[in-house]
């Protein structure tokens, strides 16, 4: 639980900093280190361009993400808004974008939306298709008014995706403090908190433990990938030839398709100021809970990248062997552990038993309970600290719960053994099992549902 608390006390120090005055300090530095990318682009110079993509999605959604990203402190005629929408949505994508127009007119320096057809050859239907296409429009826009790549910070959000006022400053001076020539993408931690004081005990418990996970892997750069929202350079997007169009796993994708592009060479740059994203919520109970697992198979569904990744390392000459190696064994490792880990917490205390009645006359056998009673100590305290860093993240109290609804956040980790076998590992094994046999899976997108305290 290192990282994550470290990463707790990195969150709440750079929420403190004011991001604006850093931005402002360094157009007034005059002695910049020559090696930064803020010596050939200044704070004033770059732009901000939110792709949010969205599919059928109810528009108070869209609105609630939308005044997160207006109530930014960046210069607003920089701050630009694509909407991506999808044909296969019907008319009343019309509708949503002259609302949000309407609505946010004069909030940013330019809304424009994007159409993505259906049935395109060679795509399928996923979120980074869509993506894709905006990215395109955007940059014939980009052309026509001769900006660069290099001076636009692209954010690739889902609909439920809302900033802190900071966000958008932080990251950029997080760019223009990088090494100038270094390929970097930011990753920021994604806080499912939204609407976390409505959404069910079983689902509170896998957004929070999602978030602990996500921050532990922050202060760990080997195995910290791109995932879901994000936002990078628009530079690197063009670079890779955009997002995947004919995969599921498209964060995933990206990450590899730009880690070999670079030869090794990208970053990924912790971004500690959260977004604030929905826990899984539909219309009804077990409507929640089975988009839960589809939300999980989806994700573990990125263990289809293993021949990607594969084929790309091979064709990678100019990287070491051993560093593509450590890649395609991370991937692997990582989703066998996914599939694998809590089962075997759960059963393998009480097989040796079960397969030996002379087991207990044994040394090992004698020292077990000792052994066993000192790891579920360890694991005690791990569960502890995770359950107070979740509360530490927890959302004010809206005015509809009462001081008790808090014990609620104590009591769920006893759904942890379910939440964690029957939910995540099982996900796991349904989405490589599929894959095994050849079977495909359809991207199927998340309900959101909106909620009373979003």
């Amino acid at each position: 639980m290192k990282n994550t608390f470290l990463t707790y006390l990195y969150i709440k120090r750079d929420q403190r900093i004011d991001w604006k005055e850093r931005l402002d300090s360094l157009s007034k530095n005059q002695q910049i280190n020559s090696r930064l990318v803020v010596e050939s682009i200044k704070p004033d110079e770059l732009y901000h361009a939110i792709i949010l993509v969205h599919y059928k999605e109810p528009l108070e959604l869209l609105i609630g993400s939308i005044e997160s990203y207006a109530r930014s402190r960046t210069n607003k005629e920089r701050l630009w808004l694509i909407l991506g929408s999808e044909e296969r949505a019907g008319n009343d994508i019309h509708r949503i974008f002259e609302a949000i127009q309407k609505r946010f007119g004069n909030e940013f320096g330019h809304i424009m939306q994007t159409i993505h057809p259906a049935n395109i050859p060679g795509e399928i239907k996923c979120k980074s298709a869509n993506g894709t296409w905006a990215a395109k429009e955007f940059k014939k826009v980009l052309d026509s008014r001769q900006i660069e790549y290099d001076k636009v910070i692209v954010h690739n959000f889902d609909a439920d995706t809302m900033v802190y006022s900071n966000y958008f400053d932080y990251v950029a001076y997080k760019y223009l403090t990088s090494p100038l020539g270094q390929p970097t993408s930011f990753q920021p931690v994604h806080v499912y908190a939204n609407n976390i004081w409505d959404v069910p005990a079983l689902m509170r418990l896998i957004a929070q433990s999602s978030t602990l996970i996500f921050m532990h892997n922050m202060l760990r750069q080997s195995r910290f990938h791109h995932f879901s929202s994000r936002s990078d350079v628009f530079q690197t997007i063009v670079d890779i030839n955009y997002w995947t169009v004919n995969a599921i796993p498209e964060d995933s994708r990206q990450y590899y398709d730009s880690y070999f592009h670079y030869h090794g060479k990208l970053v990924i740059e912790p971004i500690y100021i959260p977004l604030r994203m929905d826990a899984v919520y539909a219309d009804g109970y077990w409507p929640t809970v089975q988009n839960q697992y589809f939300q999980l198979r989806r994700w573990a569904w990125g263990i289809s990248d293993l021949p990607y990744v594969v084929d790309l390392a091979v064709k990678d000459q100019a990287l070491n062997w051993w560093n593509k190696l450590v890649k395609i064994l991370q991937l692997i490792e990582s989703h066998f552990s996914w599939a694998t880990s809590a089962i075997f917490i759960a059963i393998l205390g009480w097989m040796p038993r079960l397969f030996s009645v002379d087991f207990s006359n044994t040394v090992l056998g004698y020292n077990f309970p000792i052994v066993t009673r000192t790891i579920l100590g360890l694991a005690l305290v791990g569960l502890i600290s995770g359950i107070v860093i979740s509360f530490l993240l927890l959302p004010p109290r809206p005015q509809h719960r009462g001081k008790w609804y808090y014990l609620n956040f104590v009591w769920q980790w006893i759904l942890a053994p379910i939440a964690s076998i029957f939910i995540s590992s099982f996900a796991a094994i349904d989405a490589q099992t599929r894959l095994m046999i050849g079977k495909r899976l359809d991207y199927q997108v998340t309900e959101k549902a909106v909620t009373r305290d979003r």
